[in-house]
């Protein structure tokens, strides 16, 4: 399946490659190249480790620029764009995990997770200051006599030599 896919992708960036001289009369206009530097920083570059297709200078972060570019002049939005790419490179390629879904905990599980530690200082702080509670035993006078006992055999035993 993934040899498919990397066909397919393949094929696509051939077919956008060889279009390109045809669109080369088109030269962008600078708000369209400033969306297309935008919506390029918002996405990891797939070849590249931790660079967005901006700053790579990779051959398919090339491409993807002048893909986006074509998608711009089409007349398509950042979101479809960016969907494009998340379609064909998987939701790894988003720079930002969209806030929806099972992605939505990577935005809300370091909140909640500091949340609840905060919750379990408290605790801890509280529990702490709180006095011990002594416990009661019928029993006490058996042992308070024995401790009686040991001290005054203590008491009554010669001095060591």
């Amino acid at each position: 399946m993934n040899r498919f896919r990397a066909s397919l992708l393949l094929a696509l960036v051939a077919a956008t490659v060889m279009a390109l001289p045809a669109h080369a009369a088109d030269e962008p206009d600078l708000p369209t190249r400033k969306r297309m530097w935008s919506i390029a920083e918002r996405l990891d570059c797939p070849v590249c480790q931790g660079q967005s297709v901006r700053e790579s200078n990779a051959q398919l972060a090339a491409q993807m620029r002048e893909i986006i570019l074509i998608k711009l002049q089409a007349g398509e939005s950042e979101t479809q764009i960016m969907d494009f790419f998340a379609d064909r490179y998987g939701g790894g390629v988003l720079r930002e995990p969209p806030r929806e879904g099972l992605a939505l905990g990577v935005w809300i599980g370091p909140v909640v997770i500091l949340g609840l530690g905060i919750l379990l200082l408290g605790w801890v702080f509280a529990r702490g200051r709180q006095p011990p509670v002594a416990a009661v035993d019928g029993d006490l006078e058996a042992y308070e006599r024995q401790v009686d006992d040991l001290r005054q055999a203590r008491r009554d035993s010669p001095p060591p030599a």
